[in-house]
């Protein structure tokens, strides 16, 4: 077989391959871009819920440090009870744009979450999947994921206190991230999975926040 014949075979794999799994149009990017559009990028704020009251040895290290330099929070001393001193963390004014106080159902408690930027969606791209069926076999279908940015960073994002006291926000504010969340076709339409908006949850692993 001549060289020219398996490039040429070669080339007509790749066409025949890229016919199969066709490129998401601008239209779909818009499409996802309506349902991030200006979605918070947020972190657990020292605490799971709200109020956050420790004690006050718990609320004294650098990273609490470097949230009430920043003019974010601040601590409040609590009644003496005889125990060890307690200590609430409050937001300053200006630590109230950029709190969210979260609750996944009216009756449960606020989790407090500190917001960073807003998500801005870069790419999209599709990624085959097998879907199974009651009545047979599995048959082809396809989802489609995102990549994002975080844009708009408050001021603070840019502390050097801030930023060695959190290491995490660097890297998010610093690289492109692919959203575990997918899209599927619904008529003419790519549909995400999950909640969408500006209030559906951030995607961040559980070990990453602003932690004490």
């Amino acid at each position: 077989m001549t060289r020219a014949l398996v490039a040429g075979l070669a080339l007509l794999a790749a066409c025949s391959e890229g016919a199969s799994q066709p490129q998401p149009s601008g239209e779909a990017l818009a499409q996802i871009r309506a349902q991030v559009g200006g979605q918070r990028q947020c972190a657990p704020l020292l605490s799971g819920t709200w109020p956050i009251e420790f004690s006050a040895d718990a609320l004294s290290g650098p990273r609490v440090d470097a949230l009430v330099a920043a003019g974010l929070i601040r601590r409040v001393a609590l009644p003496d009870t005889g125990d060890r001193p307690r200590v609430r963390i409050e937001p300053t004014e200006a630590g109230k744009r950029d709190l969210w106080l979260r609750r996944l159902d009216p009756g449960s408690p606020a989790e407090p979450l500190l917001c960073y930027g807003r998500k801005q969606v870069v790419a999209v791209r599709p990624k085959a999947r097998d879907v199974g069926t009651a009545t047979g076999p599995a048959v082809k279908g396809e989802v489609l994921r995102y990549d994002y940015r975080i844009v708009q960073p408050p001021a603070w994002t840019q502390r050097a206190d801030v930023r060695a006291a959190f290491p995490f926000l660097v890297r998010q504010l610093g690289e492109v991230h692919s959203a575990e969340q997918a899209a599927t076709r619904e008529g003419d339409r790519w549909v995400l999975n999950g909640d969408t908006g500006p209030d559906a949850s951030a995607e961040l692993p559980a070990d990453q926040g602003f932690f004490p």
